[in-house]
């Protein structure tokens, strides 16, 4: 790898360090993280580089960028294999990164993005996506009762996917009325975000932004998974640090109605489940398998708490369903 990065970029880097799930060196305060995009086409990854150009062009601070290698190209290829290489001013370390105000600036300035997304674009597919899914998921569960199989893993899949159904099936139902019943307002533009916003994806002992991580979509898809996190995997979960995260975020960007039922109708859509599910059935190391597993456990035993918190969500959120004309999930109640 180091030979490729000479030959292709002409950066010697003395040796390649961890960044991360990364690669990388540090060169003259610069640090360069080689990105695998063997998952990616050339369209997709041109429009990553169009996005990153533009938020440094708007003053977003610790966006990596695309080097052009000695071919004029962003992708380089090497052993069967596609790489980039993404550069960024030496991240800076923070121990008070305001994560709602910091990601309501961003999607601010990505919502001004003057060039059509096409393969990035999620925005107004998330029905259609979550069909697919569930449509996928549900025959391979049939295939499973089929098997009558002796693992617990699989006992537990087999016993809960019907329950995971219907929530998916409640999901797609909350998300279909929404666009039909309410109007899409100015905070609704589409804007950079990211496949799965977390408290890992700007991490505070190294702070930078990936352009392989983002997709072009509502803002409410960010705002969705950071709170799914949060709950399932943070560890420090509790109404405050998910009141003072939204609050933090509405001071710059206040959002819609509209809004609010996306992101609600999100956090009904059990992705979770869904990851936890096609990550335990498709890994091959034993210790993913049993992080999946435990995963799956603490998931299923935990539904009937996330019931409660999906239940109460707005009244804790402080919005008033009534005067927003927000329905309510009845079951849930």
């Amino acid at each position: 790898m180091i030979k490729t990065i000479y030959d292709h970029y002409g950066i010697k880097p003395p040796q390649l360090t961890d960044i991360g799930k990364y690669k990388g060196f540090q060169y003259r305060n610069i640090l360069y993280i080689v990105v695998d995009l063997g998952h990616l086409d050339e369209e997709e990854i041109y429009e990553f580089h169009q996005m990153s150009q533009f938020l440094i062009s708007q003053g977003e601070r610790q966006v990596a960028s695309f080097m052009i290698n000695k071919n004029g190209g962003l992708i380089t290829e090497t052993d069967g294999k596609k790489y980039g290489i993404c550069r960024v001013p030496y991240p800076i370390e923070t121990s008070a990164l305001a994560y709602g105000r910091e990601l309501a600036s961003f999607h601010q300035k990505g919502k001004l993005l003057p060039y059509p997304m096409e393969k990035s674009n999620r925005i107004g597919q998330w029905k259609g996506l979550w069909e697919k899914r569930l449509e996928q998921l549900e025959k391979f569960w049939g295939m499973k009762v089929q098997e009558h199989p002796n693992n617990e893993t699989d006992k537990r899949f087999i016993e809960s996917f019907p329950y995971y159904l219907g929530m998916t099936e409640n999901a797609i139902q909350y998300l279909t009325d929404t666009e039909i019943d309410d109007l899409p307002r100015t905070f609704d533009t589409a804007t950079i975000c990211h496949h799965r916003f977390t408290l890992s994806t700007w991490k505070r002992d190294s702070f930078f932004k990936m352009p392989t991580d983002w997709v072009f979509d509502h803002p409410s898809r960010d705002l969705a998974e950071y709170v799914r996190h949060l709950y399932f995997k943070s560890g420090i979960f509790s109404e405050k640090s998910l009141f003072d995260f939204l609050s933090e975020y509405e001071k710059i960007a206040p959002l819609s109605s509209f809004a609010w039922r996306l992101l609600y109708a999100r956090l009904l859509f059990p992705v979770h489940y869904f990851e936890s599910v096609e990550g335990y059935y498709s890994s091959r190391s034993e210790a993913e398998k049993q992080a999946y597993e435990n995963d799956i456990e603490k998931i299923i035993h935990g539904c009937i708490q996330y019931e409660q918190f999906l239940g109460h969500f707005y009244n804790k959120m402080g919005i008033s369903t009534k005067r927003h004309h927000i329905p309510e999930i009845e079951w849930l109640q």
